[in-house]
Order: C-alpha cells, then structure tokens, then sequence
C-alpha cells in the first residue's frame, strides 16, 4: 500500500468570500434509505454555505470495503446517493476499519477515475488557501495500523513511519490552522469509547505542534470534546447511529440521530454546525483560532432523548 511521504495531492483553492466552508461526514458506506435522507440533507447545506469540500472520516463502504474500482458499491453507496449538485466537489477521504476488509489500493486508485474523490495514499496532506493568503494544513491519517501496532510488539522496535511522516509534517506545516483526520477517535462517549493508541502516540503531537482540530468517525454518533488545546469532532453518523454519553470535556453529543457536520472557517475561528437528517441544527459553536481560549460562543438547545448533552455553562469559559 502507498505511503504519501511529502504533501501527496495539494489543492491550493482560494476559498470564497471570507472563509473555508466544507461537510464532514463518516460511516456512512450502505447504500441504505437512511444514508440517502443524510445525502439529501447534506447537498441542501452544501448549496447554503457554498461547501467547497467534504471530508470523510471513513468506513466508507460497509460491511467489508470494495473490491475493486468496478465494485458495484461505488454506484450504490456513492455515486448514485449523494447527487446534489452541491457535492459535486472534492471529497477528500481516509480509510477505516470496514474498509481495510476489502481492496485498499481499490479506494487509492479510484481518485484516478472521480473528478470528486481524492485520496492519493492512505495517509496525505493537502492545504487550501484562504482569501487573506492565510493556509490550512489538513492532514489524512490512516488510523487502523496505528492501533494495531500499538496492540502488537513492533512498537519497541520500530517507529510508526505514518507518525513519523506527520510529525515531520507538523513541524514544517506554516498554516495557522492544522487539522488532523482519522477514523477512530482519540477522545469519544460513544460506543467504541476512546482510543488508547491515540491518546499514547497521537495526543501529544497534537498538541506539541498546536494541531486546533481533530476529526474522526468509528463511533456512530455527533459529538464535540475539548481536551488540552485541541478540540475533537466526531461526525460517524452517515448511515447508522448508536448511542452515546458525555465524558469529561464533553462539550456536546447525540446518539440517536442520523448526521453531519458543516465548518466554516476563517483566519481567525472556525465555526462548526451538525445538522440531522431532517435539516434540524442540533448544535453550534466557535472555535478560535487560539485553541486555548476555549469556545468561544455556543447555542444553547434543549436537551434530546438519546444522549444529547448541550449544557451553556459547558462551552462558554
């Protein structure tokens, strides 16, 4: 399998008006009716904020990946649910658990074939640019091999060359804002909890080369988490949610709802949004720039059945 071991595919794109805005959505591989009510939802949010991208925090097709570039699934899980004019744009995607059973190399080499689907190794950078000149350092990680090494005995011996790639990439990054992207969650309330081999090897490069933002999926549901300086966003919703519970640094999550998250980001601060399946906006926020200071302002919504946790006095410091 291909390692990017310098930028892989870079798009600088100016983004329009005052900031970046883009969809996050994970676990969403089906084809089901209810991966297609998210779809629906998503393209109408992508026409409102003029999405320039998606990202995608994996198990991009269920229960076992693809098997090739011709795999029926790229119609029935991709190309024919999410058909909104408004995502007909790049999708810049990592790989997950339900993925690696299949053809990796499958999921690389279909970017060769969409003018949408862009994942050049499974692990990459790409940057964008935004209108003040100002860069954003998305880095792509391929988490499942972290895990597993973690789990195994190579650790002592040997180091992680993808952790050593984004370590190297950190450091030389000159973007304001960093964001890392992974299936699995470093911090979660959500089914599969939170991830020992991230918290251990992970975390602290977040946080040793001011990394605001890290995104992920593998747990079923819509949460935010502010741990350290780094907050964490899971949006595994796509298709399938489970239930979830607060932990501490929870500052939002919902367990019994389909969806996914928009983001618009600024020099200064990056807004995040996730709606439903239905369009309801369930929670809001502003990240700063400055990641130490906290939330800066957040809508308060009432509490749902299922796990949902939005308290005021949790997200203004």
């Amino acid at each position: 399998m291909a390692a990017a071991f310098g930028l892989g595919r870079s798009r600088l794109a100016r983004a329009g008006g005052s900031g970046l805005t883009f969809l996050v959505v994970g676990d969403w591989g089906t084809g089901s009716r209810d991966q297609r009510k998210v779809a629906v939802q998503m393209g109408k949010a992508a026409e409102a904020i003029g999405a320039r991208l998606v990202i995608s925090t994996a198990d991009n097709f269920y229960p076992s990946g693809v098997k090739s570039v011709e795999d029926p699934q790229w119609k029935t899980s991709f190309e024919e649910v999410y058909t909104a004019p408004a995502l007909s744009i790049p999708w810049y995607v990592v790989l997950g658990n339900h993925d690696r059973k299949g053809n990796l190399n499958a999921q690389v080499n279909y970017s060769k074939l969409s003018s949408r689907w862009h994942m050049p190794a499974n692990y990459y950078k790409h940057t964008e640019l935004l209108a003040d000149g100002s860069l954003v350092d998305f880095f792509h990680l391929d988490t499942d091999p972290i895990q597993d090494r973690y789990s195994s005995w190579l650790p002592r011996f040997f180091e992680d060359k993808q952790l050593v790639w984004l370590e190297r990439q950190l450091a030389a990054s000159k973007a304001a804002w960093k964001i890392v992207i992974g299936h699995h969650p470093v911090f979660s309330g959500g089914s599969h909890e939170n991830t020992e081999a991230l918290i251990v090897l992970l975390m602290p490069l977040l946080e040793r080369y001011g990394v605001q933002v890290y995104m992920n999926g593998h747990n079923h549901n819509l949460e935010h988490v502010v741990v350290g300086n780094v907050h964490y966003l899971t949006s595994g919703a796509g298709s399938k949610p489970r239930a979830a519970k607060a932990i501490e640094g929870t500052r939002f999550v919902m367990g019994d709802r389909l969806g996914f998250m928009t983001a618009h980001l600024t020099p200064t601060a990056m807004d995040i949004e996730f709606l439903d399946d239905q369009g309801v906006s369930l929670y809001r926020a502003r990240i700063p720039l400055d990641a130490k200071s906290g939330p800066s302002e957040a809508d308060h919504l009432p509490q749902h059945d299922g796990g949902a946790l939005n308290k005021k006095d949790d997200l203004v410091p």
